[in-house]
């Protein structure tokens, strides 16, 4: 009995250590590196240009010095980091590349942006003077970090590093978790506390959960939607169904009319889902009557 005892004991904290470094591990892997870019003047509102019918991509314009073509990047506060794709920006003069990093000045509207480090990546479309649009690279949470942002999805458009809040926001702000460069807010779903990703880059879609939730939430005789959308290289399966629920944060009720959930996700990134305790991924769709106001620096949100 003594030595069943001991097995079981033995088992049990087995567990807790593989929880726990399973924990440590994931905790360190996600630490965004330093931010590096450096961001004068406030922006004014940028217009957003939508790709698709769906409005699957965000895409902001930005400008170079001496260079009158409209490059774009794709808004995306579920990447950490801003990134230029070499194939795209090699022939860019306002940009130079260095081991894998770019040194650059940029303006989004009337905001000056600088880095001396923008990562880069192997990827992206060589552009050619007949592309209408030439998407360069991803505009990260970083152009977001310690600073006020609206995001104006119902006129179309986007403020950057804002000096003060909007008088219509000041009296309407809950708190929210910048963690690790993440936008985590915390809302109630269904009568329970529940923490919610808000993914700029997800735009085609309200919810992206577990396949528990989304059968919990679509309506029982809705049309499951399939589709094949790519992320980088992995191609996905994507589950899209009717829901009528309601996602409530604090005192303003977003109307949830659609749930997806998603097959092909990496290990990597199902692991952090689950040792984040998040619910799952808000994308722009469920926010297209509605305006953002973001302050990173106090960890304060608005919806209006």
């Amino acid at each position: 009995m003594k030595i069943i005892k001991k097995i079981l004991v033995s088992i049990l904290i087995l567990i807790v250590l593989t929880a726990f470094g399973g924990y440590i591990y994931f905790n360190q892997k996600f630490i965004p590196e330093k931010n590096y870019l450096t961001l004068e003047n406030e922006s004014g509102r940028i217009p957003i240009k939508w790709i698709g019918n769906d409005k699957n991509v965000l895409l902001l314009p930005i400008h170079f010095q001496k260079d009158s073509t409209t490059y774009y990047l794709q808004f995306d506060t579920g990447a950490t980091y801003t990134e230029f794709y070499y194939n795209s920006i090699k022939d860019i003069k306002g940009i130079s590349i260095n081991n894998h990093r770019a040194t650059a000045t940029f303006y989004l509207g009337n905001t000056k942006v600088t880095s001396h480090l923008i990562k880069v990546s192997n990827i992206g479309k060589v552009h050619d003077k007949n592309d209408s649009v030439k998407i360069i690279g991803t505009l990260g949470a970083d152009i977001i970090e310690n600073r006020k942002t609206v995001i104006n999805l119902k006129e179309n458009c986007v403020v950057f590093n804002l000096s003060q809040c909007p008088a219509k926001f000041k009296n309407n702000l809950i708190d929210f978790e910048f963690k690790k460069r993440k936008i985590i807010i915390h809302a109630d779903l269904e009568g329970n506390s529940e923490k919610f990703l808000y993914d700029s880059g997800t735009s085609a879609y309200e919810l992206l959960t577990s396949k528990e939730i989304w059968e919990s939430l679509k309506l029982p005789r809705s049309k499951v939607i399939i589709e094949k959308p790519q992320s980088r290289s992995n191609i996905l399966t994507s589950y899209t169904a009717k829901s009528n629920r309601v996602i409530t944060f604090k005192n303003k009720n977003v109307p949830l009319t659609e749930v997806t959930y998603v097959e092909g996700f990496t290990a990597t990134q199902y692991m952090l889902m689950k040792f984040s305790g998040m619910t799952g991924m808000l994308g722009n769709k469920i926010f297209l009557n509605h305006t953002i106001y973001i302050d990173c620096a106090q960890e304060k949100i608005g919806i209006e």
